[in-house]
């Protein structure tokens, strides 16, 4: 086996126009390699470490599938897209079952393509990192965790996901309750069906009921022609109510008969019709205090306690917080490639852990966005964080009581001795040499631990500045 290969993709195709049609594509992206069939493209597996897999379904031999299986046990960090001008339902959720990252089908759009190369390459990319901790990045599809907390949350969506069962999510807001939620649909029997959505806080109350269950031409005022409902267009499928816990008790009743009966009525109209719909419902409110306070229906709420999954906020799995903000940053680079960046410094990512962050891994991702917008090197630097990222402080006991004592104590002490020697060099008008005799340590010692802590004087700050990131 050859030593691995940075940014690697296989392209598997038994016409040569549409290998090189991808090797143009990419050919800016990263490394190709090429085979003319399934068999060629297993060989080529054994040989080299691949990030990528891009390969055709209908080849005479050994088709995509069958590459498909040989990837996922020659290479399994490896993600791989399946491309088919047969392009049907059943396919596209065998593929993805199998462990697809995605497909494409023939024909598509060169960006389009590209863009779903680009993201494999950067989700490929996280993986030795989550592995090298012992965890496995993605716990469900689309969502990354290696804590012992979200593992379990995956381990119990996916036994949920494989019955019928109504599911309410509970989380504060920017968990990933929506991502939650469309791993269910795709992990369950009804994954060929459609996922439909409903923001319950965004769509007003009078706008509801038609939104959800339709109606009837001449029904009100502009129904110029019948329209059906969102239940009627996730019929055999997933209906998502977010943020359920916002809507009115005098529409909660018409929702609890609606899934008790498994049928809606259109407005203006008197025929029942009978609609199949999986529920999963979320909300970052506390129902049961609602329910004691009559503000949410107790029987809507028996309705959906059924299998209750909680999302742990982000400050309760610290685990979580490198390997997300890693994810985000490989997103940025990929959304800008001429400003690429190379990863965290160590004091960015210590400012990261001791944050609380509020807003969860939404917060996050904005906050690496912005990180990657104001940096100055081509790594991300503790002062490149948003303003209250950067004033909070990891000595307050709630935000070490969250980590391991090993990692607590760590982090204290690190955190410790850079406030020091910033003091000491405050106190000296920024000259090592006076801060040194104070500290009692060699002069070079204290360029060391300087340069272990990450802390510079505003000399060293404006002469960076002057040379530029060379």
């Amino acid at each position: 086996m050859t030593k691995a290969d940075t940014s690697l993709v296989l392209i598997v195709d038994d016409h040569p126009n549409m290998v090189r049609l991808l090797q143009k594509i990419l050919r800016h992206d990263a490394r190709l390699l090429t085979a003319n069939s399934g068999r060629e493209a297993v060989r080529l597996l054994e040989q080299h470490d691949v990030s990528v897999v891009l390969a055709d379904l209908k080849m005479p031999g050994m088709d995509g599938i069958a590459v498909l299986g040989e990837s996922k046990r020659l290479r399994p960090n490896a993600e791989f897209i399946l491309m088919t001008a047969y392009a049907t339902v059943a396919t596209a959720v065998e593929a993805l079952r199998l462990g697809a990252y995605d497909y494409l089908t023939k024909p598509f759009e060169p960006e389009a393509a590209r863009a779903i190369v680009l993201r494999a390459l950067g989700r490929a990319a996280v993986e030795p990192e989550a592995a090298a901790v012992g965890g496995t990045p993605e716990v469900l599809p689309g969502f990354l965790g290696q804590s012992a907390s979200i593992r379990a949350v995956g381990d119990m969506v996916r036994r949920f996901a494989a019955s019928d069962a109504t599911i309410l999510l509970l989380g504060e807001t920017g968990t990933g309750k929506e991502r939650v939620a469309r791993a269910v649909h795709q992990l369950s029997a009804r994954a060929s069906q459609r996922f439909v959505a409903v923001n319950c806080a965004a769509i007003p109350t009078e706008l509801l009921e038609s939104e959800l269950f339709g109606h009837a031409r001449g029904a009100f005022t502009g129904a110029a022609r019948e329209r059906a409902g969102l239940f009627e267009e996730a019929n055999d499928g997933t209906l998502f109510f977010d943020e359920i816990g916002e809507l009115r008790t005098s529409f909660q009743a018409k929702l609890t008969r609606a899934l008790e009966e498994r049928s809606i009525r259109r407005l203006a109209e008197s025929k029942e019709r009978r609609v199949n719909v999986r529920l999963v419902a979320a909300t970052h409110r506390d129902l049961e205090s609602m329910v004691a306070s009559g503000s949410f229906r107790e029987d809507l709420w028996y309705r959906l306690n059924v299998a209750v999954v909680r999302i742990p906020p982000l400050r309760e799995r610290r685990e979580d917080i490198e390997l997300l903000a890693t994810h985000f940053l490989r997103e940025c680079a990929e959304a800008g490639p001429e400003r690429g960046s190379t990863g965290f410094t160590p004091a960015a990512l210590e400012t990261a852990l001791r944050y609380d962050w509020p807003g969860n891994v939404r917060q996050l991702r904005a906050a690496v966005e912005r990180a990657y917008l104001m940096r100055t090197q081509a790594r991300l630097d503790a002062d490149d964080w948003p303003p209250e990222v950067i004033g909070a402080r990891s000595g307050s006991s709630a935000n070490l009581a969250a980590l391991p004592w090993n990692e607590a104590q760590e982090l204290a002490q690190t955190d410790a001795a850079r406030h020091y020697l910033e003091e000491v060099l405050k106190r000296h008008g920024g000259r090592v040499a006076e801060a040194a005799a104070h500290a009692k340590v060699e002069r070079e010692s204290f360029y060391r631990l300087m340069r272990r802590y990450n802390v510079r004087t505003d000399e060293q700050d404006q002469s960076k500045g002057d040379q530029g990131d060379d």
